[in-house]
């Protein structure tokens, strides 16, 4: 072996600079020909070229276990052979002659040179490996002509996304100091940010053909045949300014981020969570101009699946339950249950309603419901009253008011206060911002306000009129031979959607973008949907079998499983190292077994180095 120098140009400077490979020669029809084995970067630990030739001999003897002639004495170059050599051993980049085994391994050691090196986590990214061997990525990957390199920094990064959901930096970064997943896959050791986030790119421009498969494949293995969709939209906001951006805009922030640009992600779920389709939008697109697209792609991808299946149920929230949304859903053929935008009683004629009827929600909460037919209308109506959700509201109008009480007396002390606010329209920008603050229960209170020229004297209030019924909803559907207790439990399914939301959001970091440009930006989004997909593949295993943890103490669990490296010195002045798993602790074994998945990747790795050197590093 030898170093071969190259010399470099840098794209953005334009200056040159040497990087270094490890090369061999060998004879190829009688002419010599040289072979990358390595890339060494920069080497700029080794400004001298001299001390080239001795780390190319060092790695050489490390590697086939030959004993130096005489004792190392640079350590740089010993610290950077162990490294380099442990590389080549752990990738198989060259073919190392295999050693007659023996019977027995028997070995005077120094029990006080026992070290524990490199401790490393292992269970989280073995559980999610195991997971993608489930779902069968890789197959899918391969079939669209996707090179082997390709396809393991895929994996990788679904892994690292679901394990840990950083930057790509803070990402590469903990790949290399804290994540067993060279174990597991040994490229990893020399993925990059910018590898991460070219592989996103990559993910995103077959995301058709992705989500294609997955939809099928989690089908096969997971979702019953009912044909529940759930469809709603989220947003997202940018860490930046997004200057230039022709997707990311200001708009209606679910997380009050007004000061922020957005961009939109539309999904459509099964009644398991498991997504069927998804498309990002610009960031102040309302929410009901997204059903028609999404109606026409899915009519699209599914072409002659639909037949023969029945009618697909559209469950959807409020916000995109139009008028015209409705009736496009009915034209389309599909079925829908939803909460419509208004009052479903109020200008039409009388309702006939039919006997009501008594059920019980997951906390063993009352729940009244009954049909009400509506003349003159397409679809049909369900009266719900729950008393689970009539505490819940009378409780926050109540706090609510006290509230604004609070406020109005805030403002009638000022009036009365030496230097307080009393100029008219002053009083009335703070009554203003007040009514904006609490705008459910303000309307509720007649507010007088007595004045002299532009001094007010005096402000009172009284509470004249309570509000809406607490507890009582209506859900607008296409259905006329369910019972109430079945079309109830469909739009419950809408959980599922608010859920995977807030797995999305939460758990996985789809927010904030630190991404410039809008195609990495929308990798991104896209990158974590399909991490969701390969998390909710876990989740929803584990509470079949009644496990029911959220994903963060998922992975906190099955951090606690490491792979640790342990030196010992042999009476021979050689070093052995000896790599194992730890036993999983209790609750990790129970999430194995639940999952019917190993419970660790290998039992041991052992290697023999000829004296005590620097831990080799991955």
């Amino acid at each position: 072996m030898f170093i071969k120098a190259i010399i470099k140009t840098d794209k953005k400077t334009k200056k040159r600079y040497y990087s270094y490979r490890l090369c061999e020669s060998y004879r190829l029809g009688g002419k010599p020909h040289h072979r990358t084995i390595l890339n060494l970067g920069t080497l700029a630990e080794l400004p001298d070229r001299k001390d080239h030739k001795l780390l190319s001999r060092r790695i050489t003897e490390i590697i086939y276990g030959e004993l130096p002639l005489f004792p190392p004495d640079n350590e740089i170059v010993e610290k950077l052979a162990h490294h380099y050599a442990h590389l080549i051993i752990n990738q198989k980049l060259v073919d190392i002659p295999e050693r007659e085994k023996e019977a027995s391994d028997y070995q005077v050691v120094d029990i006080n040179s026992i070290s524990h090196e490199r401790v490393r986590e292992i269970g989280a990214e073995w559980l999610c490996y195991q997971a993608l061997e489930q779902l069968g990525l890789e197959r899918c990957l391969q079939s669209l002509g996707w090179k082997r390199k390709e396809i393991e920094r895929a994996l990788i990064y679904l892994i690292v996304r679901c394990v840990y959901p950083a930057s790509d930096r803070k990402t590469a970064l903990w790949m290399q100091e804290n994540s067993g997943l060279s174990e597991l896959y040994p490229q990893s050791s020399t993925v990059t940010r910018h590898h991460l986030c070219e592989v996103s790119k990559l993910l995103y421009k077959h995301k058709e053909e992705i989500e294609s498969y997955l939809r099928r494949r989690t089908g096969e293995l997971f979702s019953p045949p009912d044909q529940i969709w759930i469809c709603d939209l989220t947003n997202t906001y940018f860490a930046g300014e997004k200057e230039g951006s022709e997707k990311a805009h200001y708009g209606r922030s679910k997380e009050k981020r007004s000061d922020a640009k957005l961009l939109s992600l539309a999904l459509v779920v099964d009644r398991y969570g498991f997504v069927k389709y998804s498309r990002i939008y610009e960031g102040n697109i309302r929410d009901s101009n997204t059903l028609q697209k999404t109606i026409e792609d899915l009519k699209g991808e599914e072409g002659e699946e639909r037949k023969g299946e029945g009618r697909e149920v559209i469950v959807i929230d409020a916000g995109i339950a139009t008028e015209e949304n409705l009736a496009l859903l009915r034209h389309e053929g599909y079925d829908y249950v939803c909460v419509p935008l208004s009052k479903p009683l109020s200008g039409l004629p009388p309702e006939v309603e039919e006997e009501e009827i008594e059920l019980a929600d997951s906390k063993g909460n009352s729940i009244q419901v009954r049909w009400v037919k509506v003349e003159g209308r397409e679809d049909n109506f369900l009266y719900v009253k729950s008393t689970g959700r009539e505490k819940k509201e009378k409780s926050m109008e109540a706090l609510h008011c006290r509230r604004y009480e609070e406020g109005l007396q805030a403002i009638k002390e000022g009036i009365v206060k030496k230097g307080g606010i009393k100029r008219v329209e002053k009083v009335y920008e703070r009554l203003g911002r007040l009514k904006e603050k609490y705008p459910s229960v303000h309307r509720l209170y007649e507010v007088e306000i007595k004045k002299e020229g532009e001094i007010v004297k005096e402000i009172s209030w009284q509470k004249v009129k309570e509000g809406k019924e607490p507890g009582v909803y209506f859900l607008r559907t296409t259905f006329s031979d369910k019972d109430e207790r079945t079309v109830w439990d469909i739009y419950n399914t809408e959980r599922e959607i608010e859920a995977c939301f807030r797995t999305l959001k939460t758990d996985l970091k789809l927010r904030p973008i630190y991404h410039q440009k809008d195609r990495a930006s929308e990798a991104h989004i896209y990158g974590v949907v399909l991490a969701y997909t390969l998390v909710n593949s876990i989740c929803h295993q584990l509470k079949a079998q009644g496990i029911h943890y959220d994903w963060s103490n998922i992975v906190r669990m099955m951090n606690s499983q490491k792979v640790v490296t342990t030196s010992l010195s042999t009476s021979g002045g050689k070093v052995i190292y000896v790599k194992k798993c730890s036993e999983p602790e209790e609750g990790v074994t129970r999430i194995y077994q639940a999952l019917k998945y190993k419970d660790r990747p290998f039992w041991q790795k052992k290697y023999v180095l000829p004296e005590k050197g620097n831990h080799p590093q991955e």
